[in-house]
């Protein structure tokens, strides 16, 4: 019997693209007839080929233009007949490379932007104020399988790098994100105190390296691996760590999906849409506009020691 092939867009971002996985782990948990291919940006291809979950990559690289589009789309003609596609994006770019798709069933977003809706045959319902997962998971009932968002991810990725450091615990800190108006300026204060007040731990700040932490370099169980990491290392380390602070970013919805205790920290971004999922897990916490010590840093630290020692027992 011929596998039911299916086509998903989702070039980026990464924190969508972490989403998008764990619908698709969900799918492949109540199907085993499928052959699955994404389209991504080649930045994230990695993420999306060591999470195991699909059998082709299509690459899009959105830095050659229009010309990486038109490459893109050629590489989607040429890839056979779909039984089915999913247009996560719901954007011009994305609708305009499901038009080079051989398939009749183009489902899309009923939330889609840029005139993208022209291009579909179905589109999904969304949700009463929904999560950006939420979201996602409304395309499953279109092959028949009920809305959910699996967890945690399995990623194969590469052993940890070695840190200077060799802590009880190890909690990554990832003070950037995508766009100013997202980022919390007191994390070199907040991470002093987590230094000063855990010896025993290592903490680790990963991301793309602006900026410098003053505050915190005297401490001896604190590395700044910001730009030393590529995205499958840092996957390796997020895999191998205790848990993870984080703004609104791909660095939080990873750890979630791995099944870490996360604090989010949020700005100008609305939680109850974008913070870890599930929102109602016990080891999520989220601090919203905070101080620089915020009040939720205690729940979560409790929290971090129960979760610890229930892995050393296990």
């Amino acid at each position: 019997m011929d596998p039911f092939r299916l086509l998903v867009l989702k070039p980026s971002s990464l924190g969508d693209i972490i989403l998008g996985l764990q619908v698709i782990a969900e799918l492949r948990m109540r199907r085993t007839d499928l052959e699955i291919s994404w389209i991504v940006r080649d930045i994230f291809a990695e993420v999306v080929r060591r999470s195991g979950l699909v059998e082709n990559i299509i690459v899009y690289e959105r830095q050659k233009g229009l010309g990486g589009l038109w490459e893109c789309c050629r590489a989607i003609a040429r890839s056979g007949t779909y039984d089915a596609l999913w247009d996560l994006q719901g954007l011009l770019r994305s609708a305009l490379m499901a038009k080079a798709a051989h398939t009749q069933r183009k489902i899309g977003r009923s939330d889609c932007r840029e005139g993208a809706k022209f291009f579909y045959s179905e589109r999904v319902p969304m949700p009463a104020n929904p999560h950006a997962a939420e979201i996602l998971a409304q395309f499953l009932p279109t092959l028949g399988v009920p809305p959910a968002v699996r967890r945690p991810l399995q990623f194969s990725v590469p052993e940890p790098l070695s840190v200077a450091v060799d802590g009880q615990l190890r909690v990554l800190i990832a003070p950037e994100s995508r766009g100013p108006g997202k980022e919390w300026p007191h994390y070199g204060q907040l991470t002093a105190h987590l230094c000063d007040r855990f010896p025993d731990w290592e903490f680790l700040w990963v991301g793309l390296g602006r900026g410098s932490s003053p505050l915190v370099e005297k401490f001896s169980n604190f590395r700044d691996l910001r730009g030393q990491t590529s995205l499958p290392q840092l996957l390796g380390l997020m895999k191998h760590s205790s848990a993870a602070i984080a703004n609104d970013s791909a660095c939080l919805h990873m750890a979630a999906a791995l099944g870490k205790p996360v604090l989010g920290i949020f700005l100008r971004t609305d939680p109850l849409r974008y913070g870890p999922y599930p929102l109602d897990d016990p080891n999520h916490f989220v601090a919203r506009n905070p101080p620089p010590l915020p009040p939720e840093l205690e729940k979560f630290l409790s929290r971090l020691r129960f979760f610890s020692s229930r892995e050393a027992t296990s």
